[in-house]
This record gives structure tokens, C-alpha cells and sequence, in this order.
């Protein structure tokens, strides 16, 4: 019994660990992607557990279940003001 429960504590911190490590990824493209656009970049989660990058400008008003989702917003870098 012990190594079953050793065992799925294991796998449970190594999935912990590949969720964040994808989250982080998401986040530094979500950054990346900021300075080139007028709009805010989010980062959302997925049901299954996964991430996305959604622009706010290809979606207009977000819908509630993409903003209920958001994990992450990179401010948009580009401006029109000169």
C-alpha cells in the first residue's frame, strides 16, 4: 500500500511539474507576442488542462467562459500615441 500511494505521488508532482513548465512557456510566448500588438495577450486554460494564447482583438468582447479561463494577461507593448 505505501508504494502505491509513493508511486501515485510521484506521478501526481510530475504532472504538477509539466503543467507548469507548459504554463511558463505560454506566458513567455504570451509576452513575446505583446510587443507587437495593440491588443492584450491572455493566456487561457483549456479544459483539459492545457494552455492557449488568445489575442483580445481577434475575439472583440471576450466571452464570459475565455475570461473565466484567463490565467495570464500580457498588456499590449504597441501604441498608437507617438
Amino acid at each position: 500500500m505505501t508504494q502505491t500511494i509513493t508511486a501515485s505521488n510521484a506521478i501526481a508532482a510530475q504532472a504538477l511539474i509539466a503543467r507548469s513548465i507548459t504554463l511558463d512557456t505560454r506566458i513567455l510566448e504570451a509576452e513575446k507576442r505583446s510587443y507587437h500588438s495593440f491588443f492584450d495577450i491572455h493566456v487561457i486554460e483549456n479544459d483539459e488542462g492545457s494552455y492557449s494564447i488568445i489575442e483580445e482583438g481577434d475575439y472583440g468582447a471576450l466571452p464570459l467562459h475565455i475570461i473565466d479561463n484567463i490565467v495570464y494577461t500580457a498588456d499590449a507593448k504597441m501604441s498608437d500615441d507617438y
